[in-house]
């Protein structure tokens, strides 16, 4: 991994203190990241999941998108799931291929100083318990 991928895993690691949280770097200085055990709020049938994503070698100049979670999510009054909720998609790393469902939420105006994967990941997180 990059330094900047270093310190940003470090940074999730030091937000999501009591999850934990699966890094395998990817070739390019990069990292595929799996954060576990995160709450899904009140809409959902099923009340956690993991959450994943890859820090591309670019970071923290390009945007950490798209965020993967649960495979199967619905929502607990059987209404449809949000737009930019897509079923069916699978969490690719070099080492698994898990079924996922695909959370589309790309950072429009992507601030390298301010915009942080784990700032990204809260983001998703409060996005998903409100849809």
């Amino acid at each position: 991994m990059n330094p900047a991928v270093s310190i940003a895993v470090d940074e999730i690691r030091a937000t999501f203190t009591d999850h934990q949280v699966d890094v395998e770097p990817d070739a390019q200085g990069g990292a595929f990241l799996k954060v576990h055990n995160l709450s899904l709020g009140d809409h959902y049938a099923q009340a956690r999941s993991w959450f994943a994503f890859r820090i591309t070698f670019q970071y923290p100049h390009a945007d950490v998108y798209p965020h993967y979670c649960m495979h199967a999510l619905s929502r607990r009054d059987g209404r449809a799931l949000a737009q930019g909720i897509h079923l069916n998609h699978s969490w690719q790393t070099p080492t698994q291929n898990t079924p996922a469902t695909m959370l589309s939420r790309r950072s429009n105006r992507l601030n390298p100083s301010l915009d942080t994967a784990a700032t990204k990941l809260l983001k998703v997180l409060d996005w998903i318990r409100s849809a």
